[in-house]
This record gives C-alpha cells, structure tokens and sequence, in this order.
C-alpha cells in the first residue's frame, strides 16, 4: 500500500476517533471548530500536511484539555479566580500523578471559635456564588436545566460532602440533595450527629456544607462530561476555600475521581485518607448506591466512623 493510501487511512482512523471526542465534549461549543478542522486535513494534499499523529489515541478526559484551550473558539467569560489555596479541578482531571496523598500543608481548624470565624467569612462568598451558579451559562448544561444549583450549609463543623450534580429534585427546587438519596444523607448525617461521634460538633444539614462536582443537571441524570466538569467546578473549589473543610467526603466515585485525579474502583479508594486544599478526604458510596442496594448503608456508616475519627486526629 502506498505512503499516500497509509496516510489517508491514518487521517479517517483519527476523525472517526474526534467524532467520538466531539460527541462528549460538544457541550462545550468546540466540536464545530474541531470537526472543521479535520475535514480540511483530509482534504489538503499528502505532501502540505503535518506528520501524521501516532496511531494511538489519548484518553477521553485528557483531550478535551486542548478544546478549552483552542482560541479561535468564542468563550464564554472567565469565572472569577480562585484564592491562592484552591487547585484547579481541571488540571487534577488531567494530571498524571500520583493522588493527593501527601501532608498537603496545615489541617483546618476544628475550635469552635475558629470554626464561627470561618463561617462568618464565608457567607458573603458563598452567598456570592450562589448568584453566580444561578446565571451561570459556561456551558451546554444551563439549556436544559430549570436552575442552577448551588451549595448549601456552613463552615461550622468543617465537613464538606461533595458529590456528582443535581437530580430531578434539586433542580426544580434549586437545592442539593433534596430527593430521596438527599434525604438518606440527611439520616446518615442526623445519625452521627445522635452516635455522638465527633463530641461537641453539632451535625446536620445547616452545621456542614452539601454540594456537587456540577451546579446543573445533566439531562436524564447521565455522568457529567469532562467540559461540564471544568467549566462548573471553580464554584466549588471557591466555596471550598472559603469554607477551609477539616474533612471533605466524596459521596460517589464521579466525585472522588474528580477531586482527586484518580481512576479506579471506589472499593479501592475506601478507607483510605486523602488530602486536597488543606483537609483530609474520604470516600464512600453515594446515597444513591445505598437505595438501589441497601447493603451500602454498613459500610457508608463505617466510613462515617471513619470521618469522625480522622476529624478529631490532627
């Protein structure tokens, strides 16, 4: 076969493999600018175009970096910056090194005192990006949602629970976890707070903060794409920064694997303690899980028992 024949067939290999790309990353606008873009090669003579690229194909997540990248796609305008503390969750997505499992600097406070002075800083923030969640068009998702979702809770007890993104419930009331698995995370929450496992912290949905990877539902509640997630979480790491967590629960392996860069199953990220923006990170099943399958709910209550003891250990 020919170099020209070898080309050509290398040239159709990678377009059906950005058709693929693009189908996931269109709710980010750039598949048009990308499909172009390959057409044109295709079409261009043998000998105008670049080298070929290797046959094998990157993985899906690390991909759509360059699309967010590209200028000659029209943006939508940046999010305000992070503070300092916060990592880009996009950059985590991307990386490829090893977990968060380091010291990651001084543990967030857990003295009362302390934890009301956080709290008193944070509300103008988070009442800052609630508004910003609600008008938030930075990607395909705002179309068909019916509002944006932002967080909710406080700073007062230093735990954060995060998970995928709003359900049919949350997103005609405008509120995480409202369904059926937020009112489950309400027991498991109200349960703790009965067990007495972390002394003196009074726990329930006003005392900890309950939010999402992603502020907008994505349609019939399918995983969120990799653009979704780079687009929506600045919110979250905005909130988490102001918020300085002493634990950070991940309720879901979407979660997990968003925050933390790593691809895995998460019975192997259980029971093990992470670091991210100066708290301790756990991971456990989603409520979800525990509702289509009841024998979740042990091993979530273990890892609650978990939580509580890492809490309290500096």
């Amino acid at each position: 076969m020919s170099e020209r024949a070898d080309t050509r067939l290398e040239l159709a290999a990678l377009a059906r493999d950005v058709r693929r790309m693009i189908e996931r990353g269109r709710a980010g606008g750039a598949g048009e600018l990308l499909a172009a873009s390959v057409v044109a090669a295709a079409r261009a003579p043998v000998g105008a175009r670049s080298p070929a690229p290797a046959p094998a194909v990157a993985p899906a997540v690390a991909q759509v970096a360059p699309l967010a990248q590209t200028p000659a796609v029209a943006s939508p305008p940046a999010p305000a910056p992070a503070p300092p503390a916060a990592e880009s969750l996009f950059e985590t997505l991307t990386a490829s090194a090893a977990p968060r499992t380091a010291a990651g600097g001084p543990l967030a406070p857990r003295d009362p005192a302390a934890r009301a002075a956080i709290d008193r800083e944070s509300r103008p923030l988070l009442d800052q990006i609630a508004t910003e969640v609600r008008v938030c068009q930075k990607c395909a998702l705002w179309q068909t949602r019916t509002q944006g979702v932002p967080g909710v809770g406080s700073a007062l007890s230093g735990i954060a629970f995060v998970g995928e993104g709003p359900g049919a419930d949350e997103d005609r009331l405008g509120e995480p976890f409202v369904g059926r698995a937020g009112q489950l995370l309400d027991r498991i929450i109200e349960a703790m707070n009965q067990a007495n496992l972390i002394p003196g912290v009074p726990l329930d949905r006003r005392t900890v903060f309950i939010g999402n990877i992603v502020h907008c539902r994505p349609p019939e509640n399918r995983v969120p794409l990799p653009v979704e997630v780079e687009q929506s979480s600045p919110f979250l790491l905005r909130q988490l920064a102001a918020l300085k967590p002493r634990v950070i629960c991940c309720l879901g392996k979407t979660a997990a694997e968003a925050l933390l860069g790593e691809k895995g199953s998460l019975g192997a990220m259980r029971g093990r303690i992470f670091r991210f923006m100066g708290a301790k990170l756990i991971v456990t099943y989603h409520p979800a899980a525990c509702l289509r399958n009841p024998a979740y709910k042990r091993p979530v209550w273990e890892d609650m028992q978990l939580l509580a003891r890492e809490y309290l250990q500096d």
